[in-house]
């Protein structure tokens, strides 16, 4: 990227004034002004970082293609802005520039897995691990890393800035008092604030007294005004400024070189750099909202495995200290003090330090040792078949040259590890080191290294709760679908079952339904939870109970719908990969096409329910919203609604004029009053998305708070009429439970398998071809169906949801009979279509149609019904089962078109019965359509019969007797 010149006119006192104000949080014009340019820019920020697109190599086996294709890769990246996101929010000596972990962690790494750094330094590693969807994991000596990588990977919340906007005014205060500028007001406030004052050797000699004073207040004030995040922002505000307001000659020279620092200097510049990193996190938070990174202190010669376990490694990317170049206690002596640490110990541990090799007149040797130690323990750490890539550069004693890259290969490849290669990166002269033995330094290396491949045996442990028969079995075919493993000698999987898997499976088995954690037993490594644990349960010990809701699976009440646990096995058992195409043709209320985002898959559904595709669409599309948008508005409507205004209007232009008639029947008018001021006060977002997903969780109470039976899906009232009902604290408690989950799901987004991709849902009719086309799918795309369709004149979906749609849709009664009807599996048939079907099955066209087998059983059934008394609803089942049967060919030939070769669609089916001429006569829709997917050139077979959870229905009669999975697979 070619850079330009800008020229900017402004006056002298202005320039001084600005130069002034950013020398005070350390910064220099030009970078301020380069800072300005990306935030000002829409876009700039993410085209100067770099889009990665690159395939990722860790499933190639082949370590030389490996090292050609990063080879192929221009590593100087000379032009490229490193300041983008929260990089450079506090100065840090020889740090890399973030384009190399960003463009090894994209080659080298899967989404979902855990990238270490065990040199974390200015947590470069970890906010490009987060940036690009993994976990980040970082480890250095410098008690100063964790603060500022806490920092760089936070999320600026309104809590957060809370509690930094009542820091900035109680500094503010001590500023503008003229107590700051009076005789003796420094030593009054050293000796009221000693404790926070640092034991620094010869304190007078590198801090003026108003200074010492300014930062033991700021001190006082950090620690009585913030936590966590807000306090770590605070410190590191803090530590940004401590060699402008010490006598440290400059970041670069450790010398005492007497300064100017007037009353309320400290201060001033703690209030700028503050204002900085507020601004750099509030910018940043769209990219960092899902972060998901841990840091430790510690020293990574010894302390690796013990801190985060062996084998719990998928990549380390790490620039390790130049040997001999470099002393980071000696650069960051003063911010560590006043922080509350004591230098002297970084510097004893410290690896290259140049002073400690001129105080103990060690060589090169030492740092070989050093290192080895590190490379050993980041070998035990490595899960095999993954990759560690070291950026270093060479080394200089006594006026000779050491090659590092030399070193760190030969090391690695004494302890076990392979050398991929070894790749020279050249340095632009801008961008050398200060200290004098890296100055000479032209190039670096990136030693890239491999642990070697072999099979691991890993214990997996099933859920906390007990699982039904065909959830055991479901367990067992998703393990052997993700792994090589193979289960079928196992005696039982409702516990721990033990498998050997290769290294490429290992991130396979995060993505694991009916198992909570697994382990690696050789040698034994800590549990590792699966993203189904994480999401049901966090980080908590497990539940006794399986979670259905989690998410926001359980945003809106919908008969009929699958739980996300089985969707998700099927979607496994499949052995599609994340990123493959998921298509729900009958989605309901979106179980399929949530549990396909949440797990890393390109989801796509339909409904001709439209109450069911907004439901679908709300599900998933509110995590398309950034969070802190998200939680205020919802925190807003929230608190709105628990402090209502004493009367309501009754007005009603927040609904449709055409159902007005059917609103005052079905609701009593103090409920409509406060429905319309809900939906008011929801319709002021202006953006559509959160419109959406409010109106769905007022959806989801409109049954209980109407004249319609709650026990009943057929249009019945209440024995005794509602006059009024709590519509506001119902909508309160919905809202206030959706707010918990959304949290809680926030809280773990970042250690998802795979990116978040909003689903496609829209309202269509899965038996036309435009509709998939409306979809963007066209033949052979789909990798993957999982379904429920209707059960053959089941629910009455249009029925039970009627009541939302008039109210919050404004569906009128005319189109929601037409949808009724036209709906797979529905009750309702005019008499002129049920002898049109009943001529059609009797003819001889018939097996045309449909399969013999499906032929025959409706033949029977509607002549026993014609030589019975029965009503007019037996009369019209065979012509209403010969529709259900002929939508679902409709349907499954579509499904078949679209679907991959070699690939698999899974339907959730049900067997009932019906009673005709006095007797019970099966509907098995299982058989029937495995019989019209294979007319439709599938070869379908039985997967799994499963249980049913019969509910407390009046319609009990006509419950679905046997629930089964069937797949058909395309060949």
């Amino acid at each position: 990227m070619a850079k330009e010149r800008i020229v900017l006119e402004t006056t002298d006192q202005r320039k001084a004034a600005l130069v002034n104000s950013l020398d005070l949080q350390g910064e220099s014009l030009s970078d301020w002004l380069e800072e300005q340019l990306t935030l000002s820019i829409p876009g700039v920020e993410k085209s100067l970082s770099g889009e990665l697109s690159h395939k990722s190599l860790t499933s190639e086996p082949d370590s030389r293609k490996v090292l050609a294709a990063l080879k192929q890769q221009d590593w100087a990246f000379t032009d490229d802005d490193t300041r983008y996101l929260t990089h450079d929010i506090h100065p840090y000596p020889a740090k890399f520039i973030p384009q190399i972990p960003a463009h090894l962690i994209s080659y080298l790494s899967d989404p979902g897995d855990v990238v270490f750094d065990p040199f974390g330094g200015s947590a470069t590693t970890a906010v490009e691990a987060v940036r690009l969807g993994r976990r980040g994991v970082s480890m250095d000596a410098n008690p100063l890393s964790r603060f500022i990588g806490r920092v760089k990977t936070g999320l600026m919340t309104r809590g957060v800035r809370a509690e930094l906007d009542q820091l900035q005014a109680a500094v503010a205060s001590y500023v503008t008092s003229s107590a700051i500028r009076e005789k003796g007001w420094a030593k009054k406030q050293i000796a009221q604030y000693a404790q926070f004052v640092p034991s620094i050797p010869n304190i007078e000699k590198w801090f003026d007294e108003n200074a010492i004073a300014e930062l033991s207040l700021l001190r006082f004030l950090i620690d009585e005004t913030t936590s966590d995040l807000a306090s770590d922002a605070a410190l590191t505000a803090l530590s940004r400024i401590m060699v402008r307001v010490s006598y440290q000659e400059s970041e670069t020279r450790y010398v005492a070189e007497e300064k100017d620092i007037p009353p309320a200097l400290v201060l001033r510049g703690f209030l700028e750099s503050l204002k900085t990193i507020v601004r750099r996190l509030e910018n940043a938070a769209p990219d960092l909202q899902r972060a998901d990174a841990t840091f430790h202190v510690g020293d990574s010669r010894t302390d690796i495995i013990k801190t985060i376990g062996a084998n719990s490694v998928d990549l380390i990317v790490t620039s390790p200290p130049y040997p001999n170049a470099t002393d980071y206690h000696l650069y960051h002596r003063f911010r560590l003090f006043w922080l509350g640490f004591d230098p002297r110990q970084l510097g004893a541990i410290e690896i290259g330090s140049h002073l400690k090799h001129q105080r103990k007149r060690s060589g090169f040797q030492e740092y070989r040792d050093e290192m080895s130690a590190v490379l050993r323990e980041c070998y035990l750490a490595l899960v095999p078949g993954r990759y560690a890539a070291f950026v270093v550069g060479d080394a200089v004693f006594e006026s000779k040259v050491f090659s590092t890259s030399k070193c760190i290969a030969e090391a690695a490849e004494a302890l076990g590890f392979e050398l991929v290669g070894t790749i020279d990166r050249p340095i632009h002269e801008t961008k050398r080191s200060f200290a004098k033995p890296g100055r000479r330094a032209r190039k670096e290396q990136l030693v890239v290294l491999k642990k070697p491949e072999h099979s691991l045996k890993v214990s997996l442990t099933p859920p906390a709760y007990k699982m039904w028969p065909y959830e055991l079995q479901l367990r067992r075919m998703e393990i052997e679908a993700l792994t090589s493993a193979k289960t079928a000698n196992s005696t039982s999987f409702s516990g721990a079952v033990t498998v050997k898997v290769s290294p490429k499976e290992m991130s396979a088995l995060r993505r694991l339904t009916f198992s909570k954690d697994f382990t690696i037993a050789e040698p034994e490594s800590r549990p590792q939870p699966t993203w189904q644990k994480i999401l049901e349960n966090g980080d908590a010990d497990c539940a006794r109970r399986k979670d259905p809701k989690y998410a926001t699976h359980g945003l809106h009440p919908y008969k009929g719908k699958f739980y996300p646990q089985l969707v998700k096995s099927l979607i496994n058992i499949s052995g599609v990969q994340p990123g493959s195409k998921i298509l729900d043709p009958y989605c309901g209320s979106g179980t399929s096409v949530l549990e396909g985002m949440l797990n890393g898959y390109t989801a796509y559904g339909c409904d001709m329910n439209p109450l069911a595709a907004k439901i679908a669409r709300a599900k998933s599309g509110i995590f398309s919203v950034e969070q802190e948008v998200v939680e205020q508005a919802l925190k807003s409507l929230l608190d709105r609604v628990q402090r209502p205004p004493k009367s309501f209007s009754k007005g009603r232009d927040q609904f449709d004029p055409g159902v007005a008639d059917e609103l005052d029947s079905w609701f009593a008018t103090p409920v409509l009053n406060k429905l319309e001021w809900i939906l008011r006060n929801i319709r002021l977002f202006g953006d559509p998305r959160l419109v959406e997903f409010a109106e769905v969780v007022l959806s989801s109470i409109v049954r209980e708070v109407s004249q319609q039976d709650p026990t009943d899906l057929r249009i019945r009232r209440r024995k005794t009429p509602l006059a009024d009902a709590p519509v506001l604290e119902l909508y309160a408690e919905r809202l206030e439970d959706q707010l918990v989950r959304l949290s809680k799901f926030w809280k773990v987004a970042g250690r998802s398998p795979g990116r978040l991709v909003r689903p496609s849902v829209i309202e269509g009719d899965c038996k036309l071809s435009a509709t998939y086309a409306a979809l963007g799918l066209g033949d052979e795309e789909v990798d993957c169906v999982v379904t429920s369709p209707p059960y053959a004149t089941a629910l009455p979906y249009i029925d039970t949801d009627r009541l939302s749609l008039m109210a919050i849709m404004g569906i009128r009664s005319a189109v929601r009979s037409t949808l009724e009807e036209n709906l797979t599996g529905s009750r309702e048939i005019r008499k002129s279509h049920r002898s049109d079907f009943e001529d059609t099955l009797m003819s001889t066209k018939a097996s045309q149609a449909l399969p013999p087998t499906v032929v025959r059983a409706l033949r029977r059934l509607l002549e026993a019904n014609r030589n019975s008394d029965a009503g007019f609803r037996k009369q019209n089942m065979a012509a209403l089962l010969w529709r259900y049967f002929a939508d679902m060919h409709q349907n499954i030939s579509l499904v078949a078109k679209a679907l991959k070769s070699g690939h698999s669609a899974y339907y959730v089916v049900g067997d009932s019965r019906t009673n005709a001429g006095g007797e019970w006569i099966a509907i098995e829709t299982c058989k029937h359509l495995m019989e019209i997917a294979e007319m439709a050139g599938l070869q379908a077979n039985k997967l799994l019969d499963i249980s049913v959870t019969t509910e407390n229905y009046k319609h009990i009669k006509n419950a679905i007797t046997e629930n089964a999975i069937l797949q058909f697979r395309k060949p």
